[in-house]
């Protein structure tokens, strides 16, 4: 179907003119938000990173930071479980609460032995009852964990998605026509497509194309944003900046994404005694006009469990080799330019 210029000019400009900018959903990280505004309400992003390299870690902060907000989010954390997802925002408020107020207690401030449940202390016994307590009033019911020992399929992952629509068929078109009600639900973050179900590599290619492409749909139809975590392909040492290219599995990731960001640690400039990782963020792929020949440098503090708000630019060449020094305040693009 052909829509004339004018027409399409009245939808886009109608439909531009009801977004409502301060309801939109945020990364709630500033480097990010600076660059890229918001969180689109079409918006299918993919957040990739290697193993270990805070994929996670990332995608659950930006679940509970829109939560905070009042909005309606559904995580799926399915390498870990609801379970772990739990124990890392938990971890998250404690250490919050801790820093802030009560670093004269001297606590052992140990992730893994919280876990493990290893010689708990009562001050941090009742720090984790103030947690929960905090995130019973603030957050209720707008942060959703998918909770399921079997494996996740696409069918599966649409069949989940029925309980925030009253329609028989969450992606039936005709039904959408008759009944165009929107989806009770205002974020979607999926960590990490890889850990869905597949047959053999051959299903596995095409049954990713299939879950990136019921998300694309998913954004255009009901105006709710996802958020699809991925692995990034091992490469050889030295290997540069990875790009999108460099995300495992098929390329229609990449294809099929609105925006891609890649996270690769700076390894040479942590701080591990201070527990300080600065991190390059790259917008690998941006249908706004980012370029993505700029790194963000941002420094996740491992003690607060939060990436700082302080950040640098760096210019990234072909192959991924990136420059010496940062670039200049009066060099960098105009959202950078309020930079603390």
């Amino acid at each position: 179907m052909f829509l004339p210029y004018p027409d399409a000019f009245k939808k886009e400009a109608d439909y531009r003119d009801n977004i409502d900018f301060s309801k939109l959903c945020k990364f709630g990280i500033k480097p990010l938000d600076d660059a890229l505004r918001a969180i689109a309400p079409k918006e299918l992003i993919v957040i990739a990173a290697g193993s270990g390299y805070g994929k996670t870690e990332l995608a659950l902060a930006i679940s509970r930071y829109n939560a905070l907000r009042g909005k309606r989010v559904a995580h799926y954390n399915l390498e870990g479980g609801a379970g772990e997802a739990v124990n890392r925002i938990t971890w998250r408020d404690i250490c919050d609460s801790y820093y802030s107020s009560y670093t004269e207690l001297g606590l052992d401030m140990d992730y893994r032995k919280w876990v493990l449940n290893e010689e708990p202390s009562k001050q941090l016994m009742r720090l984790a009852a103030e947690a929960y307590i905090k995130a019973k009033d603030e957050i209720g019911e707008n942060l959703l964990l998918y909770h399921s020992h079997a494996g996740l399929t696409c069918e599966g992952f649409c069949e989940s998605l029925k309980s925030f629509h009253s329609l028989t068929h969450v992606f039936d078109e005709e039904e959408l026509e008759m009944r165009p009600e929107k989806m009770e639900i205002d974020l979607v973050v999926v960590d990490h497509i890889h850990y869905f179900r597949y047959g053999d590599e051959k299903e596995e290619i095409k049954a990713m194309t299939e879950i990136m492409q019921t998300c694309k749909d998913m954004t255009e139809r009901y105006d709710i944003p996802v958020i699809m975590v991925a692995h990034l392909r091992k490469l050889a040492r030295g290997h540069g900046i990875p790009d999108k290219e460099d995300i495992y599995g098929t390329s229609n990731i990449h294809k099929i994404a609105n925006t891609c960001l890649i996270i690769v640690p700076d390894h040479e400039k942590h701080d591990i005694v201070n527990r300080l990782y600065p991190t390059f963020i790259r917008v690998a792929k941006s249908r706004q006009g980012l370029q993505p020949n700029i790194l963000i440098n941002s420094t996740f503090d491992g003690t607060t469990r939060q990436y700082k708000d302080k950040y640098a630019l760096y210019r990234c060449g072909p192959n991924g080799d990136v420059a010496a020094d940062a670039v200049p305040i009066e060099q960098c693009p105009k959202w950078a330019r309020g930079i603390k």
